[in-house]
């Protein structure tokens, strides 16, 4: 009996004992679990920036190539073998210093031949013009003669046959001396067209002697002594860079913005430069693009080497007092007001702004405060964000 009562007790202590543990058990695991995150409530990590109060320069970028202030690719007028080349590539010249020298043997000859045929023609000129003042004083004495004869023959002091030779002879003067006038205008007119010949071929002789047309460096020398020159064909390049250009090049869409006399920031090397718009060409290309340039002068110009791309920035106008927030903060969905994520209280609110303009880096809006905490642009983009989510901002 005392038996079997000892098995009941020693029984229901193990029983009690398995319960304790399994309850031990139990408790140990909802401690674990309780510890453990809770899945769809653990908040979402953010990078935020304040918004500020300030001015916003509104800015355009564009890609500018630096260039000489202007260039000439010498060439050649007339089809004629290069007899020199007095330059090369890196020389400094003058305004008109000779470049190069063609062939002019050709041309040459046409203008001796032309000013042989003027010296003849003025050697007949000279007898031309002695023939007519011979003729002219012959004119005239048989003119008097004439008048003096036909008052003697009505007078009856001499035969009318002797008086009409007279006037016959003195018809045949003036008739002749009629020729030489003709005979002198017609030399003049010969030595007039061969002047003008001369002056032509002389003028077409420049075409054999290339200059440089203005003070400069030559960057290219496209011949050599023997090559043949033709109309068109660029010979050498010359430079001029006393002065640079950032040329670039304007959409359409930005013309009503974009305006000659505005400030221009540039940078090259990491050294920041800034300048004024200088040009814009009145016409668009094919491309609906204008041509825009920044003259660059001084010791800036330095700073460049020709055919380098240079980025640079153009202000458009300046925005004062407004509230700056960074422009990856700003989610834009077409056909939909602008928004931004707020951070307030650990939740995420969603806030409509208007944006009155952007630089690409900041943009200048209404509908945030100052020093309100907004979401920067996330890894995963703004669809994992909503109203009301909770977030924790990165530190």
């Amino acid at each position: 009996m005392k038996t079997q009562k000892f098995r009941i007790i020693i029984t229901i202590v193990v029983v009690i004992a398995l319960i304790g543990s399994a309850a031990a058990l139990i408790r140990k695991k909802k401690a674990k679990l309780d510890k453990a995150p809770k899945y769809g409530v653990f908040p979402t990590l953010v990078h935020v920036a304040s918004a500020q109060k300030g001015d916003l320069d509104i800015t355009l970028s564009y890609l500018s190539v630096a260039e000489p202030f202007q260039t000439a690719n010498v060439s050649s007028r007339a089809s004629a073998s290069v007899t020199a080349v007095n330059v090369d590539e890196g020389d400094l010249v003058k305004r008109g210093d000779i470049l190069a020298i063609l062939d002019a043997k050709d041309i040459s000859a046409d203008i001796e031949a032309v000013s042989a045929q003027i010296e003849q023609a003025r050697a007949d000129m000279a007898g031309v013009s002695a023939t007519v003042t011979a003729l002219k004083k012959s004119a005239g004495f048989w003119k008097r003669e004439a008048k003096r004869d036909t008052t003697l023959a009505a007078d009856g002091a001499i035969p009318e046959a002797q008086a009409e030779a007279t006037v016959n002879k003195a018809d045949e003067i003036y008739g002749q001396l009629d020729a030489a006038h003709e005979k002198h205008n017609a030399v003049s007119h010969i030595i007039r067209s061969l002047l003008q010949k001369k002056e032509q071929l002389t003028a077409q002789l420049d075409y054999f002697t290339l200059t440089a047309p203005f003070d400069g460096m030559v960057s290219r020398r496209l011949v050599d002594t023997g090559d043949l020159a033709a109309p068109g064909k660029p010979l050498i390049t010359v430079e001029d860079r006393s002065r640079l250009l950032l040329a670039f090049d304007v959409p359409q869409q930005d013309l009503d913005r974009v305006h000659e006399g505005l400030p221009v920031e540039w940078q090259y090397n990491g050294e920041p430069h800034s300048a004024v718009l200088t040009h814009i060409y009145p016409s668009l290309t094919g491309a609906r693009m204008v041509r825009a340039e920044v003259l660059i002068d001084g010791n800036e110009k330095s700073a460049l080497t020709i055919g380098a791309y240079i980025p640079v920035t153009v202000r458009v106008k300046t925005l004062k007092d407004a509230v700056i927030v960074p422009a990856d903060c700003v989610v834009k969905s077409q056909g939909k007001t602008p928004y931004v994520f707020q951070v307030k209280n650990g939740h995420i609110t969603v806030r409509q702004i208007t944006v009155f303009g952007e630089n690409g880096k900041q943009a200048a809006v209404q509908g945030v405060n100052p020093d309100d905490a907004l979401v920067i642009n996330t890894f995963l983009g703004w669809a994992v964000l909503a109203d009301g989510m909770p977030v924790e901002v990165s530190q």
